[in-house]
């Protein structure tokens, strides 16, 4: 499943914004969609959606393969990882986003 919610350093990343200046931004606008779980604030991607003006599913996609990409640049010289363990990887990856 594709998780819901990104941490606060990765939303401001993505928005292009220092965590503090999000954070900020959360509380001008009242943006709903910010929740405390597990002691980590995180962002609903419909709330990201919205503010970048695009769909959960287009930015899900964004995600997805920038992330995808990261991953190729890590191994690119790697001869020991092996296909099967590259998509455990970038599972692992994706649900840590």
């Amino acid at each position: 499943m594709k998780p819901l919610t990104l941490d606060v350093k990765f939303t401001a990343e993505i928005l292009g914004l220092e965590p503090e200046d999000l954070r900020m931004l959360v509380e001008k606008e009242h943006l709903q969609g910010v929740l405390k779980i597990d002691q980590q604030w995180r962002m609903s991607v419909f709330t990201i959606a919205k503010l970048l003006n695009t769909t959960p599913e287009q930015l899900l996609e964004f995600l997805e393969d920038f992330l995808f990409g990261e991953l190729m640049d890590e191994v690119e010289g790697d001869e020991f990882l092996s296909e099967e363990e590259a998509r455990k990887v970038y599972q692992s990856a994706l649900a840590g986003a």
